[in-house]
């Protein structure tokens, strides 16, 4: 990987908004003394193929907290792409547009870490990075877990409650939804832990792009409301000694 890495920029982009709802402040919530968004920083900082840590933030505290963990914020994210419904692809059109004309910096490999899924592990990561850089055909890498029910027993609930499955065929099989689960295919969600991909899908208005590879993981942590945070008492250990921990897996 290093021979490929010189040629490439590779950069670590932190989403960071504000205005969370589930908790209040969720991204500098602090967890074992820490602001959230600290263990994805330093994450990305122990990754020696990472070229740049980019915090992206609407508000001026989350920058302060962002830059005296060790991140960059040449920017603010304009509060109209920073709401509850604001898409993914917009904030990293904001930001390679920034560096692009007022930095003449341009990326070639984008690293999303999500602050929200704090556990990861350096080996995944580099396995992840080896497998786009390997691969030209590949878009991008993203993690996925198996879905704890088969998609394909799944249903939308239409009107007067009529019952439309999510997936529409199955093989030519009439009603293959009554199949035995093992005679379907596992399902698998993206989970978020883990998010490679190439810059030049952002002119094309995408981010995963046609060709996604899939890392099967165990999603470790999703901190989205209270009840998530009384599963991170469980990993108290790996908080409290975090940069060792980093090293070790």
């Amino acid at each position: 990987m290093s021979s490929l890495k010189k040629k490439l920029k590779i950069i670590a982009i932190i989403p960071c908004r504000s205005g969370s709802k589930g908790i209040k402040d969720k991204n500098i919530y602090k967890l074992f003394g820490k602001p959230l968004i600290y263990y994805s920083i330093q994450f990305a900082k122990s990754c020696s193929f990472i070229d740049r840590v980019i915090v992206s933030t609407d508000s001026q505290k989350y920058a302060r907290i962002a830059k005296k963990i060790g991140a960059e914020v040449p920017f603010l994210r304009p509060k109209k792409i920073s709401g509850d419904n604001s898409l993914d692809i917009d904030f990293f059109k904001h930001a390679i547009d920034f560096l692009k004309k007022k930095q003449k910096y341009h990326p070639d490999i984008i690293i999303q870490l999500r602050p929200t899924s704090p556990i990861r592990k350096l080996k995944i990561m580099k396995k992840a990075l080896n497998i786009l850089l390997r691969n030209k055909d590949i878009s991008s890498v993203r993690s996925v877990s198996k879905l704890p029910k088969n998609i394909y027993k799944c249903f939308f609930l239409g009107k007067k409650n009529i019952l439309e499955p999510a997936i529409k065929k199955f093989r030519n099989k009439i009603e293959f939804f009554n199949l035995p689960r093992q005679k379907l295919p596992s399902s698998y969600y993206l989970n978020g832990i883990y998010e490679i991909f190439r810059t030049k899908l952002i002119k094309k208005n995408m981010i995963s792009g046609k060709k996604i590879y899939g890392i099967v993981t165990t999603e470790y942590l999703d901190i989205d409301n209270k009840e998530d945070l009384e599963k991170v008492k469980k990993e108290k250990k790996f908080f409290r000694n975090f940069k060792k921990e980093l090293l070790r897996i």
